[in-house]
């Protein structure tokens, strides 16, 4: 008899599976909960489905069991501890950047994409805070036409709060 219904469409897996699991001593997990865990936190897939990897005959209600703290609370700590690792280990911080856009500058200047490596120096300037992007919208309700070269000169350095004289500093 044939299936009803749409066909399931087969998802790739993200990461490769272990061929065998083993006991966690740590958390005291059999071998199934151990696969449940990694399917649920590195196999991209939902609870039911973690459950369904890991070989629960029931795995509906194995994954809510497994989920709920009270009938395995050793396997959450798992879940949590696993997350926590994964969550440290893909943590974006300014130095795993930084370091990021100096290998991209390195290998964009070696293969001679000159953009690409000025670009991330200019990241990595911006980054280190070494360049500070500031832009200014001025307002001037002048009728240029009117106006004389020197007197643009003047009302702009008046605007910007520059001062025209020179003083002892300048020079």
């Amino acid at each position: 008899m044939a299936e009803r219904g749409r066909p399931k469409k087969e998802r790739p897996q993200l990461a490769a599976a272990p061929v065998q699991f083993e006991q966690d001593d740590e958390f005291g997990l059999t071998e199934m909960q151990s696969a449940f865990v990694w399917h649920y936190t590195k196999g991209g897939c939902a609870q039911t489905e973690a459950a369904r990897r890991a070989g629960f005959s029931f795995p509906s209600m194995s994954a809510s069991k497994l989920m709920n703290g009270r009938d395995h609370p050793n396997v959450v700590k798992a879940i949590r501890a696993e997350q926590e690792e994964l969550r440290q280990k893909f943590a974006i911080t300014p130095e795993k950047t930084g370091s990021m856009l100096w290998r991209i500058a390195e290998t964009a200047f070696e293969s001679g994409a000159y953009n690409a490596a000025v670009s991330a120096v200019k990241e990595l300037n911006q980054l280190a805070g070494l360049t500070i992007q500031r832009s200014q919208n001025l307002n001037i309700n002048a009728n240029l036409d009117s106006m004389t070269k020197s007197d643009i000169k003047s009302r702009l350095n008046e605007l910007l709060g520059v001062s025209e004289d020179l003083k002892d500093n300048d020079v």
